[in-house]
């Protein structure tokens, strides 16, 4: 079909007019453009903050983190160091800080953190899930003393370890790993420094975990007790005497274990002292031998203190058991 060509520019002008009539919006295209530009620095940004995690000597660490954080992850040393996580009775882990030691290439490494003044805690990667860990010590700038924590068993539980509380109005903290002779395993060790926040209800706490009926062919069960933190803190036993040598054992359920410490008494004499352990069959005895044929029973008293008030807001449970036999 013939189109007259007249006819057709009329119709274009006619389609294209109320376009041409119309201003473009240069303001508003221009505002658009310089939005897209700030939010392509700003993801820059962050993966240039995932690309410094690791500390290095002198380095302070920021204490702010990414804010696509608030579903929190589960953690394990297999999963290196979550931003975030939380653990079975719902306190939350806030990573501040990673850093990483080799032994067989420093004798030390020192690294500087932020702190909030919430309680801080150590969560170590090892090169092993046995191997013997280096040494931590912690420094507040201006106070001459050094806190110091032990991270034995922290590889095979895959738990962090808590720091000891530092002064109020503490806002920077210097760490030191240093290398036991002979001890510390070579392989790359790498640490997350957290702070954390326990949950603002408290959940209940799990039932706690029964002792093993018999230790080893010569000891068997005679007494056991148990108690929920934080409502009753101690457990107390007493056993006739029998001529037999006696063996006691305690351990923390939940979370706690390993966190909080305990005291142990035998007959109103203070005996032993230090974390409680985990359950069977982490859980350590401690063997009193025969008593005096004068002592027609013996008394056991375990009590469970902490200095960290947080920990007044986290379930666990103490279970003390006596073990009666020939030693």
């Amino acid at each position: 079909m013939h189109i007259d060509q007249g006819e057709l520019r009329d119709l274009l002008v006619e389609r294209s007019s109320p376009a041409l009539d119309r201003p473009i919006p240069w303001h508003s295209l221009r505002a658009r453009t310089r939005g897209a530009r700030r939010r392509r620095l700003s993801a820059v940004a962050v993966a240039v903050t995932f690309a410094v995690a690791v500390v290095t000597v002198g380095t302070i660490v920021s204490l702010r983190g990414p804010e696509q954080v608030n579903q929190p992850t589960t953690a394990t040393v297999t999963e290196k160091f979550p931003i975030q996580y939380k653990e079975s009775d719902g306190t939350v882990y806030r990573r501040l800080a990673t850093a990483a030691f080799d032994p067989s290439r420093e004798e030390s490494t020192t690294f500087q953190v932020k702190v909030s003044g919430k309680p801080v805690a150590i969560l170590p990667d090892c090169p092993h899930p046995k191997a013997g860990p280096p040494r931590v010590s912690l420094r507040v700038p201006g106070l001459n003393k050094d806190f110091t924590l032990s991270l034995m068993n922290s590889c095979e539980q895959g738990k962090a370890v808590d720091t000891q509380l530092f002064p109020a109005g503490t806002r920077t903290v210097r760490f030191s790993v240093t290398a036991y002779p002979g001890m510390t395993l070579p392989g790359k060790w790498r640490f997350g420094v957290y702070e954390w926040t326990p949950p603002a209800t408290m959940r209940t706490a799990s039932p706690p975990v029964e002792p093993l009926a018999k230790i080893g062919e010569d000891l068997s069960l005679v007494a056991k007790g148990s108690a929920t933190w934080p409502g009753t803190r101690e457990v107390t036993l007493t056993v006739p005497n029998r001529g037999h040598g006696l063996a006691i054992v305690t351990y923390c359920g939940d979370g706690l274990a390993e966190r909080l410490s305990r005291k142990l008494w035998v007959n109103g004499r203070l005996e032993d002292f230090g974390h409680c352990s985990f359950p069977p069959p982490g859980a350590g005895s401690l063997h009193l031998g025969k008593r005096p044929l004068s002592e027609k029973t013996t008394t056991v008293r375990v009590r469970l203190e902490t200095s960290i008030p947080e920990y007044l807001r986290r379930p666990g449970t103490l279970t003390v058991a006596v073990y009666d036999g020939d030693l």
